[in-house]
C-alpha cells in the first residue's frame, strides 16, 4: 500500500469521504466507513485502528445528544469515514513522497511541504512528549494519582512540548530558507515516485464516480 503514488492514496482518502456524505444514509456512510476501516485494519495499519475507533467515538456520542438514532447514524458513519480516511492516510502517506511528487509535477513546494509538515506533526509530537515525560520522572514528576496532581503534571508536560515545538518552528523556517524553499523556485526532484497508468485511470475513476454520485444525488 505504501508503495502506491502519493496522488492516488490522496485520491482514496478524499474519495471516500466524499461518497460517504454524496451516497443516500446511512447505507452509503456504511459502505465507505467499512471500506476505510478495512484498510485501516490492513497488514501493517492496524495500530491505527484504535486512535481512529477512539477519536470518532466522542463524535457519536454528542450527536446522539442532539439527534435520533436514525440521523446519529447518518452522520456519524460519515464522520468516522472522514477520522479512518484521514488516519489511514497518515500511516500510509510518506511525507517527503509526497514533496517529491509535488516537486516532479511542479506544482508549489510550499503547499505540499505544509501538507507533509502536518502528516508528520503528530508523531513527532508524541515522540517528543515521550521524552518530556520520561525526563520529568527523572526529575520526581508524577503524572498520576489525584486529579490536582495530574493537572500539575499537565503543566509540567505541556509546556516545554509547546515551546519546544515554536523553537523547532523557527529552525525548520531558517534551514527551509538556506535551502531555497522559496515561493515562486523552481526545483528540480531527487526521486520522484513513478506514476504507472493503472494508477492514473485508478484516481480518474475515483474522479468520475464521484461526480456520477453526486449528479445522480442532485438529479
Amino acid at each position: 500500500m505504501r508503495a502506491l503514488h502519493p496522488f492516488t492514496l490522496l485520491a482514496v482518502a478524499a474519495a471516500l469521504p466524499a461518497l460517504a456524505w454524496i451516497l443516500p444514509a446511512p447505507a452509503g456512510g456504511l459502505a465507505t466507513a467499512g471500506i476505510a476501516f478495512c484498510l485501516l485494519g490492513s497488514r501493517g495499519l492496524r495500530r491505527g485502528l484504535w486512535p481512529a475507533l477512539v477519536a470518532a467515538a466522542p463524535f457519536w456520542l454528542f450527536l446522539l445528544l442532539l439527534h435520533d438514532v436514525r440521523t446519529t447514524l447518518a452522520i456519524g458513519l460519515r464522520i468516522s469515514t472522514m477520522v479512518a480516511s484521514f488516519v489511514w492516510l497518515a500511516a500510509v502517506l510518506a511525507p517527503d513522497r509526497l514533496v517529491e511528487a509535488t516537486v516532479a509535477r511542479g506544482w508549489s513546494i510550499t503547499a505540499a511541504y505544509l501538507f507533509a509538515a502536518t502528516l508528520s506533526a503528530v508523531p513527532m509530537l508524541r515522540a517528543r512528549a515521550r521524552r518530556i515525560v520520561e525526563a520529568q520522572r527523572c526529575r520526581g514528576l508524577s503524572p498520576r494519582g489525584s486529579v490536582a496532581n495530574r493537572l500539575r503534571a499537565l503543566r509540567a508536560l505541556a509546556l516545554p512540548l509547546v515551546l519546544s515545538a515554536l523553537h523547532e518552528v523557527d529552525e525548520r523556517t531558517l534551514a527551509l530558507e538556506a535551502r531555497g524553499l522559496v515561493p515562486g523556485a523552481r526545483r528540480t526532484p531527487l526521486a520522484p515516485p513513478p506514476d504507472r497508468v493503472v494508477e492514473r485511470v485508478v484516481r480518474w475513476g475515483l474522479l468520475l464516480l464521484c461526480l456520477a454520485a453526486l449528479v445522480r444525488r442532485v438529479a
